[in-house]
């Protein structure tokens, strides 16, 4: 490594360092889950990587952004965004990111919005905060990629489809949202009846449980499920539609590499022009075909399926 970007490399990990410490500092990082902030913004960041590809052109949304963990992390990783907004809805994590993040990490900005939890309004004071709709236009059609991590675990039903809506206003075309949640399909189900949760979740009201479960219902907001079909039906609601899934380990099992399930979910394309929509290649399966270029066989293709 050249000696201007060993020295350039170095300030980063100053500048990281100094942002860390800050973290482990301010008993906020208690409010946003504990433990050693850059260990779980580096585990973050390695799932939303292994899900989503990101690159210097990339405008990202960090969706209940806590004190920056996750973003702090993404640039550690060596990602550089071209633009990366944080929102939240707690004034001082907002205050603490504007503080230390902002000015140390380029292209990255804070929003404070509006905003009500059961789970966290201890931490919310009086404050102006944007609404969505503001939000909504400014960042109309906006981020190509966004992430939410630990917040849809923490929501109703109701919050869990006005936020899904919102942040899909604010998605590109075809841009990729990923979030994460606890999903009840048949095997975390029977895991959680057969006692193999890594939660010590109860069985009975699991049971009893329909489309959400909830595991304490003097906390109910601390650990909250949602049934597989209800979250792709409030995705699909939302304007998008899950295109990848890869299942956490708190259902027990030994599957998965975090926690909680991660979701991708892509917003609804701009619809194209038929004519203007790539066509896979066919198998040739007879002398007339095999002699077809195919170009020739995708329209062909094309009126057979149009007529």
């Amino acid at each position: 490594m050249r000696r201007r970007d060993r020295l350039a490399e170095d300030g980063w990990v100053a500048e990281f360092s100094e942002i860390y410490e800050a973290m482990r500092a301010t008993p906020m990082n208690d409010w946003v889950g504990g433990s050693d902030p850059e260990q779980v913004g580096n585990a973050c960041v390695a799932l939303l990587r292994s899900l989503v590809q990101l690159n210097g052109e990339s405008r990202v949304l960090d969706f209940g952004c806590g004190i920056g963990r996750g973003l702090v992390s993404l640039h550690k990783s060596g990602i550089r965004p071209r633009q990366l907004v944080g929102m939240d809805i707690m004034p001082p994590v907002i205050d603490f990111c504007e503080q230390h993040i902002a000015p140390r990490l380029a292209n990255t900005q804070f929003e404070l919005i509006e905003g009500a939890n059961d789970h966290y309004d201890r931490f919310i004071e009086e404050r102006d905060r944007q609404s969505h709709a503001a939000l909504s236009a400014k960042y109309c059609d906006h981020f190509t990629d966004g992430y939410a991590f630990s917040v849809f675990t923490h929501v109703t039903r109701d919050d869990f489809q006005k936020l899904l809506t919102f942040v899909a206003s604010m998605m590109k075309p075809g841009g990729r949202f990923l979030l994460t949640c606890f999903e009840l399909n048949a095997y975390s189900r029977h895991m959680v009846m057969a006692g193999q949760s890594m939660f010590p979740l109860d069985r009975q009201r699991m049971a009893d449980a329909g489309d959400i479960f909830i595991a304490n219902p003097d906390d109910p907001l601390a650990f909250i499920a949602f049934d597989a079909g209800l979250i792709r039906d409030m995705v699909w609601r939302a304007g998008m539609a899950v295109t990848k899934v890869k299942y956490g380990c708190w259902m027990g099992g030994g599957i998965g590499d975090g926690l909680q399930d991660l979701i991708v979910c892509t917003k609804l394309p701009t619809i194209k022009d038929a004519q203007d929509v790539p066509l896979t290649a066919l198998v040739a399966r007879d002398p007339v075909a095999k002699s077809q270029s195919f170009p020739a066989r995708a329209r062909k293709l094309l009126r057979r399926l149009t007529s």
